[in-house]
């Protein structure tokens, strides 16, 4: 399909999903919630209006992880380098969840907490810990690099330019 198609396309799926969105808010504005009835009714529209936002979010999710997998996959080198870091990523979360994060019950009055979920919410928490630490230590670190001469710093525009050219070749 060519790009004026597509259009169109998108452009009717935007105006479907609003007027039965719209129609729901209608319904819920319209709606004084006085009688069992009106509540009733109110119910389903707030219902019919949480359902387009799952599909909505659905649709969205779906095409947007669709055009990443895209790009990833005509550009071998950000494939890489996805590849890695998502690795290292991986071993972040691990080096949290198997060092770091304890696995001991916690009690907070009534509240119970069990093993297994403190154990995750110290991974989450230690995970966020390295990785800022590590961002922290990248801002500081890469001016003084620069500075020095070692860090090889971010590509030009035109050394990124000259790759996309000889990739499309």
């Amino acid at each position: 399909m060519d790009n004026k198609t597509l259009k169109y396309i998108r452009t009717g799926l935007v105006l479907v999903i609003a007027l039965i969105s719209l129609v729901f808010f209608v319904q819920i504005l319209t709606n004084g919630g006085e009688t069992e009835a009106d509540q009733a009714s109110l119910s389903s529209a707030i219902n019919g209006l949480f359902s387009v936002t799952y599909v909505v979010l659905i649709i969205a999710l779906i095409l947007t992880v669709l055009a990443w997998l895209t790009e990833l996959i005509s550009h071998p080198k950000k494939l890489v380098q996805f590849l890695i870091a998502a690795g290292l990523f991986i071993v972040v979360i691990l080096i949290a969840k198997y060092v770091l994060a304890s696995s001991d019950p916690v009690n907070y009055g009534k509240l119970h907490i069990d093993g297994s979920t403190s154990n995750w919410v110290d991974t989450g928490l230690y995970t966020f810990y390295i990785l800022g630490a590590i961002a922290l230590l990248l801002m500081f670190l890469s001016p003084v690099l620069s500075m020095i001469g070692i860090g090889g710093g971010n590509a030009s525009e035109e050394e990124y330019l000259e790759e996309e050219s000889s990739e499309e070749e």
